[in-house]
């Protein structure tokens, strides 16, 4: 039933579906879910999909209180089994599986530590389902990249004009590095050695005196940043594949006579890391949010929020293969469509 299953997330829908990859049919769907559904993260091991939410309503920044629960989905039945707490945390995000310490990491925005915008990262044991870590990282921290040991954390906290360095063993937060302009969901090398964080942060690349779109290389031994890779248009999410390219997904957009933003389509960019040159560029819909890619490395895929669509590309023979619909219609009750989010292959 699950065999190559991509399942996506619709943030304004409130609901998680599944779709066969070879066919590119629609097989399932989870309505009613928890408010605002962001990410997706799956445990191979126990066939369990972990889903996080943000907020009771809305979006970054205009939103009500934030969520406190992570709800947990059995991949085979496909419903939802149980809600972890979040607490002392609120807000999550993001979440990366360490299957060798048995925890899930999330990226939450608030609750934790004394400052006001108290964000950072949690553990939490998954025999137990209780939080055993919470590591404050000074800001509402949305995204986050983890080196393959364990050990350390960076994360994405939008416009604060840093990154935070989290020892996620001592369970405290050792540094910042400085990117004026703010950030959005970064990417790391296989082999944790470089992490990759787009520049600057969507709100403040839409506007006229933007500064320069970058990709911000640094190097995880000295926490430095040692190149900046210039981009045409501003980028919301990078994405390490199989084959160490850095796959971006980026934003296009015009700024009419008024002054109002309009969103055009955008495109997923493909660079090589051995000299950041590019290896190929796809169409997508609008704001490509979220970046996946197969273990094979044959296929990425692109949520595109607005649009409510994921684009499916084939790396191999270089084509877009198809594009799903998600959820292209905005429900009455919302602000806006954010129709595709979180993904995860159920394989």
């Amino acid at each position: 039933m699950t065999n190559n299953t991509l399942a996506v997330v619709s943030q304004s829908g409130e609901s998680l579906n599944f779709y066969d990859l070879n066919t590119g049919t629609k097989t399932g769907q989870i309505e009613k879910l928890q408010a605002e559904p962001h990410e997706l993260c799956y445990d191979s091991r126990t066939k369990l999909l972990y889903v996080t939410h943000a907020y009771e309503w809305g979006w970054y920044p205009q939103h009500g209180e934030f969520s406190k629960v992570i709800s947990v989905v059995d991949a085979q039945t496909r419903t939802v089994v149980e809600e972890i707490p979040t607490y002392p945390a609120s807000g999550a995000h993001y979440a990366i599986l360490d299957e060798t310490q048995d925890i899930l990491y999330a990226s939450c925005e608030n609750g934790i530590g004394d400052f006001h915008h108290s964000g950072g990262i949690i553990a939490i044991d998954l025999k137990t389902k209780k939080v055993i870590k919470a590591i404050p990282s000074e800001w509402k921290s949305h995204w986050f990249v983890m080196t393959p040991d364990g050990k350390r954390a960076y994360t994405c906290n939008k416009e604060a004009g840093f990154i935070s360095i989290i020892d996620l063993v001592n369970e405290k937060m050792v540094g910042k590095i400085d990117v004026p302009g703010g950030c959005e969901q970064p990417g790391i090398s296989r082999d944790g050695k470089y992490a990759y964080f787009p520049t600057p942060t969507v709100g403040v690349g839409l506007s006229k005196n933007s500064p320069e779109y970058a990709i911000k290389v640094i190097d995880t031994s000295s926490d430095q940043i040692v190149k900046s890779i210039p981009l045409d248009t501003g980028a919301l999410t990078i994405h390490v594949d199989k084959q160490d390219r850095l796959l971006i997904g980026q934003y296009c957009f015009e700024i009419t006579g008024s002054g109002e933003v309009k969103h055009k389509k955008g495109k997923l960019l493909v660079l090589s890391t051995e000299d950041f040159k590019e290896v190929a560029s796809y169409p997508t819909d609008i704001c490509p949010l979220t970046l996946f890619s197969s273990p094979d490395g044959r296929r990425a895929f692109a949520a595109n929020i607005f649009s409510g669509t994921v684009t499916v590309v084939d790396l191999v023979d270089q084509k877009v293969e198809r594009t799903l619909d998600i959820d292209t219609v905005k429900p009455q009750q919302k602000g806006m469509l954010q129709g595709a989010h979180g993904l995860a292959l159920i394989p």
